[in-house]
């Protein structure tokens, strides 16, 4: 026989090659392959088995490569239906879902694991920790010490709320170092892992997309390596001071940057960023849609919704309306689209081309399909004739209001940065006789790493790599050596005991009023004689 059937799911045997894919990729465990799999009489013999762990989440059909199981849309006794994503795994008693966060425990879908209740600092640490996120002073202006052995320049000491504070703080030459740039766009900019260019210099990739946003990576040690590192760290300095860059991608778009701006890509200024992906978007909006046509097809590059088939419509009371949209199913309601320069940053630029295929049997004169995409920047309705073809009309004031509603929703679209890198160094002898104490402090949080006064968010692991927002700093933070080097404001904020514990200088530290008082001094005097 051609085909096997175990529990819902459907096996072509004559199209199966055994290869173990769905074995290896069921989320449950529920697959097995017969003892027939590496000898075989014929392609009817052998092939998967399924338990009765299987919950039909059909992921065994979307990952097979000889696309020899069938999605099933079977409904089966015995089951609970969990609705708590689009899967919608049929769950039998005492069994998980895919997820493993919901089990069938008497017919109902019960989370897994109990709920848990993180512990509240007490009022004192969570006092401490207020006072050490800000510096008593920062590193913009403080300058830095050459060699490492020697103290950091500044190291001021203050007591805040009845806590003794200590800031160290040094300009330091980081090689180690990277941005990576956030544009907020649904426009395409170039395939992931594509080479950037700066005048000509490749000095960067394209790395990945996030939700509504491109990322871009510059620099690193690597690329400090090539003989045009100068220029590449003078663009990295640019970038985390704020001022205006460009980009191109290979193959794709040439980009005019400024953090805290918004993006112009290929010469035209971004818009707005989407509001939630085009399945998202039906969940937001649900029992709106449900009024406005017979049906909705919300357009993004990244996931179109078609809201009869999904989850919502359905509960709303929907019935597939055999209209399919443009792009790969992914699970009901939900396809993965593709980029392009139109809608939702999709190639459809022509509503009518948002319909990729219909069943005629289904539609009838005067059927209404509302077309929206992700950021509300467009709408338009579409209504059938009486041959089943469907052309554009007005579109009415419920669905311009909805549309609008999106649209204020939508973020404007922004260029962001955060610079990457791993400190110690030159600071290190300002606070600690043995270098990894300061590092064990740092991820303990009882030192507090600042760049420009920005709090830094610590990488897991070993050393002191961390990511910081420039978009947050006030100054010109950073600067640049041609070793080549940028020159990172850095400052470790922590309690004077720690300081002490870590080994620093004690006889280096200075009184917070001292230091300000100094300062001022010296640039009243610059003034004058500068006058």
């Amino acid at each position: 026989m051609p085909n096997r059937r175990t529990r819902a799911m459907r096996v072509d045997l004559q199209k199966c090659v055994a290869c173990g894919v769905c074995e290896e990729t069921c989320p449950v465990g529920a697959i097995t392959l017969s003892h027939h799999k590496v000898r075989r009489k014929s392609r009817a013999d052998g092939g998967p088995a399924f338990s009765e762990k299987c919950v039909l989440c059909n992921l065994c059909a979307a990952v097979c490569p000889a696309k020899a199981i069938a999605v099933s849309t079977e409904i089966i006794e015995g089951t609970a239906r969990c609705d708590h994503c689009p899967v919608r795994c049929q769950i039998k008693e005492g069994y998980k879902g895919g997820c493993q966060r919901y089990t069938n425990q008497g017919g109902l879908i019960e989370t897994a694991e109990p709920l848990k209740f993180p512990e509240r600092e007490t009022e004192e640490e969570f006092r401490k920790s207020f006072v050490l996120s800000t510096p008593l002073v920062s590193a913009v202006g403080a300058g830095s010490t050459y060699p490492d052995f020697l103290p950091a320049p500044i190291q001021a000491q203050e007591n805040v709320d009845g806590i003794d504070v200590v800031t160290v703080v040094t300009g330091a030459p980081l090689t180690y170092s990277s941005v990576l740039v956030k544009i907020d766009t649904n426009k395409p900019i170039g395939e992931e892992g594509a080479p950037v260019f700066f005048k000509k210099r490749e000095v960067g990739h394209v790395t990945t997309q996030l939700y509504g946003s491109k990322m871009i990576s510059l620099g690193g040690i690597n690329f400090m390596k090539k003989d045009y590192n100068c220029l590449l760290v003078t663009l990295m300095v640019a970038v985390a001071n704020k001022e205006p860059f460009s980009l191109e991608v290979k193959g794709g778009a040439k980009l005019d940057l400024r953090v805290g701006e918004a993006p112009t890509i290929n010469g035209k200024p971004g818009e707005r960023m989407k509001v939630a992906c085009g399945a998202g978007l039906q969940g937001i909006f649900g029992n709106t849609l449900k009024d406005l046509a017979d049906e909705v097809i919300i357009l993004d590059s990244d996931i179109t919704g078609l809201f009869s088939q999904g989850r919502v419509g359905s509960m709303l009371g929907l019935k597939d309306t055999g209209i399919r949209p443009q792009g790969k199913y992914a699970t009901p309601g939900r396809y993965f689209g593709s980029v392009g320069d139109g809608w939702g940053g999709t190639p459809v630029t022509n509503p009518l081309d948002a319909i990729r295929e219909y069943d005629r049997t289904k539609i009838f004169p005067g059927m209404k399909v509302l077309i929206l995409e992700t950021s509300g920047q467009h709408a338009a309705m579409l209504e059938a004739d009486k041959k089943g073809a469907f052309h554009m009309i007005d579109v009415p004031k419920k669905a311009v209001e909805l549309r609008e509603v999106i649209a204020h929703c939508s973020e404007p679209s922004l260029t962001s940065a955060l610079y990457v890198g791993g400190c110690g160094g030159s600071a290190r002898a300002g606070k600690a006789e043995n270098p990894v104490q300061l590092t064990q402090a740092v991820h303990d949080g009882r030192i507090k790493l600042t760049l420009g006064g920005v709090p830094a968010f610590v990488l897991p692991g070993g050393g002191i790599n961390f990511m910081v927002d420039v978009g947050k700093m006030k100054w010109r933070s950073f600067t640049w050596i041609p070793v080549p080097a940028v020159v990172a404001p850095i400052e470790y904020t922590m309690e004077k005991k720690t300081f002490v514990e870590l080994g620093g200088p004690a006889q280096s530290l200075r009184l917070l009023s001292e230091i300000k008082a100094e300062e001022e001094k010296k640039w009243k005097e610059k003034k004058g004689a500068g006058s």
